[in-house]
């Protein structure tokens, strides 16, 4: 049988019973999750400790919970429903019971996207609409969404790849899926071609499928050492190129060197080529910039995760050094991110709203906030 626990309450192997979300919207932690000491550290880094969660301790009680389809009992919905509404509270995007399980959805078709077709569900394209400045973006995305369906469905590799993404380790799938996200909204912010942008975004999801063909020990050390294997990053780079030749459409030029290129850094001391400014491939430095702050947040690199804003300053930080830094410029610029008006994550379950910037020329960052309780920060003054 089922139980809520709270945060405080979780213990290593204990499994959810539904997906969890980031307080920026992207996937945090998948449904059927087993969780670790070290999920568990994570997800107290970004959620109070009465924040609710449904789980059962043991596999033979998942099975027993999907076999006789207690997902199916009023108990559980109400219990879901409970749990949803508190975690509504924490979540930058609109989310809806049925976000956390689809089989509980009224409607008789759910709208496909290409992030449903690659079997998550996600609130993921509530994020896109938030984030994107204008009706114009967002009818772009729409139509590369279209775009993006009609070539999985033709190409059925391309679902075959992912899947066995997410069979090798969890990590792995969600972090391609959420910087997928990431890069389609950067593409649409710097005005690409609609193929352009489809040829970004699946060079994103399998810029690190290479890992698939590495024994998953050597995966989770190499997350652990804080991407420290010089080796094994060139390796999986040569392993994902390898892979997505499966793809007729993965086969193209632009892909290619996209995924060739995304460990490249802006100074020109990454890898493999130690390539520097223009001469890395557009598509490998927006993946770049979306695997930084995925992996930031996520805390899928070493022990540690940070908040959405704390990973932004990171981010920003490294421009001109890891990251391009006319890209994150014009990515701010072009998107609801740090405008008045919106909110933001100032410290772990905190949130303020922006209600104006003392120098947004050169520290768009670093907006003045209004709390809750009416507490007037300016975070200029916090540098």
């Amino acid at each position: 049988m089922f139980q809520q626990k709270y945060t405080y309450e979780l213990v290593p192997g204990d499994i959810l019973l539904h997906p969890l979300y980031r307080p920026d919207g992207l996937l945090f932690v998948q449904k059927h999750k087993k969780l670790s000491e070290s999920v568990i550290e994570h997800i107290k880094k970004q959620f109070p400790r009465d924040f609710p969660f449904l789980v059962v301790q043991s596999e033979q009680q998942l099975h027993d919970f999907i076999q006789k389809k207690q997902y199916e009992h009023h108990s559980f919905y109400d219990a879901l429903k409970q749990v949803v509404d508190v975690h509504r509270q924490y979540i930058q995007m609109p989310i809806a019971v049925q976000l956390y399980d689809p089989s509980l959805s009224n409607e008789t078709e759910i709208e496909t996207t290409f992030l449903t077709e690659l079997n998550l569900f996600s609130p993921t394209w509530a994020l896109i609409e938030q984030t994107l400045d204008s009706p114009r973006l967002l009818r772009r995305a729409k139509q590369i969404d279209e775009q993006l369906n009609r070539i999985v469905l033709k190409d059925k590799a391309i679902l075959h790849l992912y899947q066995n993404m997410r069979q090798y380790h969890d990590v792995l799938a969600i972090h391609s899926l959420n910087t997928t996200a990431i890069s389609l909204m950067i593409g649409l912010a710097l005005e690409l071609k609609d193929e352009d942008i489809v040829e970004l975004c699946l060079a994103t999801l399998f810029a690190d499928i290479g890992f698939t063909k590495i024994p998953k020990e050597r995966f989770i050390h190499y997350l652990n050492a804080a991407k420290a294997d010089e080796e094994m990053m060139r390796n999986h780079i040569k392993f994902s190129i390898e892979l997505i030749a499966s793809s007729v459409y993965c086969r193209q030029k632009n892909i290619i060197y996209g995924i060739l290129d995304h460990h490249e850094q802006f100074n020109g001391s990454g890898v493999p080529n130690k390539k520097s400014n223009n001469d890395i491939h557009l598509y490998g430095r927006i993946i770049a910039i979306a695997q930084y702050y995925d992996e930031l947040v996520g805390g899928y690199i070493g022990e540690k995760s940070y908040t959405s804003f704390e990973a932004m300053r990171e981010v920003w930080n490294e421009k001109g050094k890891k990251l391009d830094p006319y890209i994150l410029r014009i990515f701010l610029d072009k998107t609801t991110l740090y405008k008045v008006g919106q909110s933001i994550q100032i410290r772990p379950y905190e949130w303020a709203t922006i209600i104006g910037f003392t120098d947004y020329i050169h520290h768009p960052l670093h907006p003045v906030v209004q709390k809750h309780d009416g507490t007037i920060i300016d975070l200029s003054r916090k540098r």
